[in-house]
């Protein structure tokens, strides 16, 4: 997953959180999505929710919209 992320900045892309919601072991995230040129979009309707075990990032989820990642984070 850490490698995913490293890939896409390589690549260009830069990310700002904009949201967070925790439950249990999961966290949603919404962010911003940029370049270096200055093109940013607001990614409100997609959110990266992870899951952890201990310390460890084990899953990556991308929902496409708020209720979807809430939705993901009841299960």
């Amino acid at each position: 997953m850490v490698d995913l992320l490293e890939q896409h900045h390589r690549e260009g892309l830069r990310f700002e959180p904009t949201e967070f919601i925790e439950r249990g072991t999961r966290v949603a995230v919404a962010m911003i999505v940029g370049t270096p040129g200055g093109y940013r979009e607001a990614a409100t309707d997609v959110f990266k929710v992870f899951s952890f075990e201990g310390e460890h990032a084990v899953l990556l989820q991308d929902c496409v919209s708020r209720d979807d990642a809430l939705a993901y984070l009841a299960d």
